[in-house]
């Protein structure tokens, strides 16, 4: 009996170890926002709108709070940087030129990544497709 007491103790403290350890991940979300802790990122589409329209040259804007935008790495179809003089430094301007080939269920995803506190934390947008009328 003492030693099932003995394994279980050890398997349920090695659980708790591997995801303490693991990367944290943050699912995908379509509100366009990102929060950890004191820590937000916000995404926007430049022209008020929810979606991107396909085959379209698109302005958005990353937005950072209590993270170093020049630690985060971008990941996702079409990402351009842009670089106006008028950036903010907790702002990141990026175009987004989605195609039908980008499309995975009429949506394209970015994910963004940083490092906090010496863990990785990442999470990705969905912004949905639209196609020009």
């Amino acid at each position: 009996m003492r030693f099932w007491k003995i394994k279980f103790i050890l398997i349920f403290t090695s659980i708790l170890f591997v995801t303490n350890c693991a990367v944290k991940k943050n699912p995908s979300n379509e509100s366009f926002e990102f929060r950890n802790g004191n820590e937000k990122i916000t995404f926007e589409i430049l022209t008020g709108d929810k979606f991107l329209e396909i085959n379209k040259t698109t302005h958005t804007k990353f937005i950072f709070e209590n993270i170093d935008p020049k630690i985060c790495a971008f990941t996702g179809p079409t990402i351009k940087f842009s670089n106006p003089k008028s950036l903010n430094e907790n702002e990141i301007l990026i175009d987004l030129s989605p195609t039908e080939e980008n499309m995975k269920n009429g949506k394209i995803q970015i994910a963004v990544s940083y490092k906090s506190k010496g863990e990785l934390q990442w999470f990705s947008i969905v912004i949905r497709l639209k196609k020009r009328s």
